[in-house]
């Protein structure tokens, strides 16, 4: 199994060398500043759902974080609520860009935080597949900042079984899911990606033995999670044996994620983000109460 030491050795000259953009409001010293990033799921790019709802987002700025958003459809970019931009425009990230090579590029950008502003904390949120993609990241690399808190929420940590139906769906050409791809092979269920990430999950407590890790998971149980979930609960897209599966310090099933308003959002996800009980559960956790 690779693991990587990163070194943050090299000047803000080569970032550009290497394509890398770096814009920011201020490059004022902000060592011991914590930042948290959010990190999308899968097919979602931009700011994804975190100002959707009861904006995550903005609760979390208010409470004195520098927050960022990673998308990685498309360039590579996190924009944090500072006015720093990291971009990397050569990343051409499409749901065919495995897990892995997105995961290396969050490495990247962590090493390049670090060079912005020195000794920094970190913690991470991440939603469905960005959960895979920020536990093989702590599992390969050994990164030089320090790596706080990491909640995921709704990730797949055992796959899931409407993986199998996204990919077949696109494979005979239904328009909503022609985009399906590599990705969804590696959601998969017993996928080559998941036994390799459950198998290899000691190397996250001894790669960061001080970071506290936190599962959320959601019982909505929609009608479809009967017939792709059979006997477990689920939040519509992941079940709660899968959310939980992967190494924790602490774990949180949320039920009745949904209102009549937002029902129709659920299959894409969502739920989490119109629940007040999340938000203030995130904001708890990240200032160290579980």
């Amino acid at each position: 199994m690779m693991k990587v030491m990163k070194v943050a050795i090299v000047g803000i000259v080569l970032l550009v060398i290497l394509g890398i953009s770096i814009t920011s409001a201020s490059f004022a010293d902000q060592n011991n500043q914590t930042f948290v990033i959010l990190v999308n799921g899968y097919t979602v790019s931009g700011n994804g759902y975190w100002m959707m709802g009861v904006d995550i987002y903005q609760q979390l700025v208010n409470a004195g974080y520098i927050v960022g958003i990673m998308s990685y459809y498309g360039p590579f970019v996190i924009n944090f609520s500072n006015g720093y931009q990291y971009i990397y425009q050569n990343f051409n990230g499409t749901n065919n860009t495995p897990i892995e090579i997105i995961a290396a590029q969050f490495a990247e950008a962590l090493i390049n935080l670090s060079l912005m502003y020195g000794n920094i904390n970190v913690d991470i949120v991440a939603h469905s597949m960005g959960g895979l993609i920020t536990m093989y990241m702590l599992e390969n690399y050994v990164l030089p900042v320090n790596i706080n808190t990491v909640i995921t929420i709704g990730t797949p940590f055992k796959g899931s079984n409407l993986a199998w139906v996204s990919y077949y769906l696109g494979k005979i050409g239904i328009q909503s899911y022609k985009n399906a791809g590599y990705q969804d092979v590696e959601l998969m269920p017993n996928s080559t990606f998941i036994a390799t990430l459950n198998e290899y999950q000691s190397n996250v407590t001894s790669n960061y033995p001080n970071t506290v890790i936190i599962a959320y998971a959601g019982n909505y149980d929609p009608w479809w999670g009967y017939v792709a979930f059979p006997g477990q609960d689920n939040d519509g897209l992941v079940s709660v044996p899968s959310a939980l599966g992967f190494y924790h310090n602490y774990q949180y099933v949320f039920p009745d994620l949904h209102s009549p308003d937002w029902d129709k959002y659920t299959f894409g996800g969502v739920s989490y983000f119109e629940d007040q009980n999340v938000a203030n559960t995130i904001l708890n956790n990240l200032s160290g109460n579980y």
